[in-house]
């Protein structure tokens, strides 16, 4: 397990600040004056938020990458979920050719539709589908390199660092499940696709915190949530 030293905080304390703010801010709209707008009674009634316990466990056994994963959902109408999450990480490609370091801070953001009618007020257990659109962050560290030819000799050699911003669309279900009242597990599986797959034509991070594989143009995924919930049950 290793630490990547030059993670910034701040791009990571911003995404989780946007986050909250996509959230809440519907919240605070609700909440207007209703002879300014009439919002239904049935919009955003009830918000969790909790950590992807998977990614902590993963990350403690993998040897090329660390990352950690957040998520805010809020329920929205009767059947459905509008979701944010957020995290960062980092990974490292070494091996006698090649070694360079990378991080990456990220957010997902999406819409979930709920499969079951519920079978009492205020229940909270449902198996659901969704979408997301994830970008990414990545900061990508400088490279060194060892060519090996036995007629010419070994040659060394660096590619300097660079950072780029990284875009790509999920599909996703899953179920949650509260197991005491207002503490909840989640788990999901995701099928994720690049946008701007040419972004890591040249030297990919093993791993991108939010996405996977980098070197896959399409990768599948998983969470395993633990969430509070808070707010209005209907």
């Amino acid at each position: 397990m290793f630490y990547a030293n030059n993670i910034s905080l701040n791009p990571s304390k911003r995404l989780i600040l946007l986050s909250i703010f996509f959230l809440f801010s519907f919240n605070l709209v609700a909440q207007t004056d209703s002879t300014k707008l009439k919002v239904k009674s049935t919009d955003f009634s009830y918000f969790r938020v909790g950590m992807d316990a998977s990614k902590f466990v993963a990350s403690g056994i993998a040897k090329n990458y660390n990352m950690m994963e957040f998520t805010v959902d809020a329920n929205y109408k009767s059947n459905l979920i509008l979701s944010s999450e957020f995290g960062f990480g980092n990974s490292i490609v070494e091996n006698e050719y090649l070694t360079y370091k990378s991080n990456n801070v990220f957010m997902r953001l999406g819409i979930d539709k709920t499969l079951f009618n519920k079978e009492f007020a205020g229940d909270m257990d449902n198996a659901f589908v969704g979408i997301r659109y994830g970008f990414g962050f990545v900061n990508r560290g400088e490279a060194n390199y060892t060519i090996y030819n036995t007629i010419y000799g070994n040659s060394n050699g660096q590619i300097r660092a660079t950072q780029f911003l990284t875009h790509w669309l999920e599909l996703t279900g899953g179920f949650k499940m509260e197991i005491k009242k207002n503490i909840f597990i989640g788990w999901n599986i995701r099928m994720k696709t690049f946008i701007n797959p040419k972004k890591f034509e040249q030297l990919p991070p093993s791993y991108v915190a939010g996405y996977g594989r980098a070197d896959k143009n399409t990768a599948f995924g998983y969470n395993f949530y633990l969430m509070y919930g808070f707010g209005k049950r209907k």
